[in-house]
């Protein structure tokens, strides 16, 4: 009982020194503002471990990010920054959305100390824009377990691409609980990589 008690009482504190050591001290590859912070990790992502992915996440956090009252809550970009070509389709995206945002709320719950919390089901929608391109549009439905501590839905823009100049393929992730007309996504289309990749789709 007492090795339990102690359990739950430093498991999130491993958690997070888990995800810090993951983070690296490579330059984020994505330019936006200067008060949007930032994040590179390495996968296998800690929270995402069945992602069957090597390389990078770079990600931007909008300034109001973490604020439940700011027009910028919860409206992020990030990148996976790939060794190989991932091929994604519409099914394999809303299959690695899902295990990704159940697996970063279940860490947030934990970090929380929210141990007995039953985390609601996220579920995922995509949809292709085009037969033509590698661009998608959908919507994700979590619990967000760092901030509102309630269900909320991020539209998401998704697009890939093969920079040239790094021999990497790139997958980018737009999101925001904003609808797409919201001037939030002027704000989120505008990231992108600080160097001319000459992308190749």
């Amino acid at each position: 009982m007492k090795k339990r008690m102690l359990l739950i009482i430093f498991l999130p504190s491993i958690l997070i020194c888990f995800v810090q050591c993951k983070t690296t001290k490579t330059t984020n590859l994505l330019d936006a503002d200067e008060t949007w912070r930032q994040e590179v990790l390495k996968f296998p992502l800690i929270f995402a471990r069945s992602l069957p992915y090597k390389g990078e996440e770079h990600i931007r956090f909008a300034e109001g990010w973490g604020d439940v009252t700011s027009e910028e809550y919860f409206s992020y970009v990030f990148v996976w920054v790939l060794e190989e070509d991932p091929n994604l389709a519409v099914e394999q995206i809303e299959s690695d959305m899902n295990n990704y945002f159940t697996g970063l709320m279940k860490m947030g719950l934990i970090t929380k100390f929210r141990f007995f919390k039953k985390l609601p089901q996220t579920s995922v929608s995509f949809t292709k824009k085009s037969q033509l391109n590698k661009h998608f549009t959908g919507v994700i439905k979590v619990y967000d377990a760092f901030f509102k501590k309630e269900n909320i839905v991020l539209n998401s823009k998704v697009s890939m691409s093969y920079c040239n100049k790094t021999g990497k393929h790139m997958v980018f992730f737009r999101l925001s609980p904003k609808d797409f007309k919201h001037p939030i996504w002027k704000k989120l289309n505008d990231v992108d990589i600080r160097f001319d990749c000459n992308f190749k789709s």
